[in-house]
């Protein structure tokens, strides 16, 4: 598993540390005006964009052929399928130690950037939801219609996730209404409902690479 991680995380790394360069520039500019709707837009794109490039890992080692390789090598298929989960999970904790420097040095130089502070955490529920609902769909949707529509399983992952968490947000916005106790009530749900499918998603995608020929 040691191996299958390293392999997975050099794999992410090129393109991961150019997008790190980009968002430390992006960061800067962000904090320097001290803009609301810039800042939520910085969190969403380091946390989603990080989950991105982690999930492009399996559309990469296919093309390499690497994906395939793998199969001779003494591991489980099933512990092919945990290292991409656990990668984007770690890739995920990247993206929200960005989003939340940017936020702290916006708090630190400027002042709440928010209306109400409990905001702030209403983007990282939302940045995190997205990232892993993003996860949950995709993966499955690789192992079951192969590297050849890996384009499309992204784009359909992304639209799936954006579509729950749309979804979700206006339910317990419903059920529950406004204030405090029903923001954090709600956000626990939102993240509750993205860790599940995260986590099911996972023997999920097992059972379909185990069925999967070469």
């Amino acid at each position: 598993m040691k191996g299958l991680l390293k392999n997975d995380f050099l794999s992410v790394y090129a393109n991961a540390k150019v997008f790190s360069v980009f968002l430390a520039l992006f960061g800067v500019f962000v904090v320097a005006v001290a803009s609301e709707s810039l800042l939520i837009g910085y969190g969403l794109v380091a946390m989603v964009g990080f989950s991105v490039n982690a999930i492009g890992v399996s559309k990469n080692q296919a093309a390499s052929q690497w994906g395939k390789y793998k199969l001779t090598l003494p591991v489980r298929r099933a512990d092919i399928v945990k290292s991409l989960f656990i990668n984007q999970a770690l890739w995920l904790l990247a993206g929200t130690l960005f989003a939340g420097t940017g936020l702290g040095l916006s708090w630190l130089l400027h002042g709440c950037p928010f209306y109400q502070a409990i905001d702030s955490l209403s983007l990282f529920s939302l940045g995190i939801s997205m990232s892993l609902f993003m996860g949950a769909i995709f993966f499955p949707l690789f192992y079951f219609w192969g590297d050849e529509r890996s384009e499309v399983s992204l784009v359909l992952s992304f639209l799936g996730a954006f579509a729950l968490d749309w979804a979700l947000i206006s339910a317990i916005n419903h059920l529950l209404g406004t204030g405090t106790y029903a923001i954090l009530a709600g956000l626990a749900i939102l993240l509750s409902c993205s860790l599940g499918a995260f986590c099911l998603s996972c023997p999920l995608t097992v059972g379909i690479f185990r069925r999967k020929e070469y």
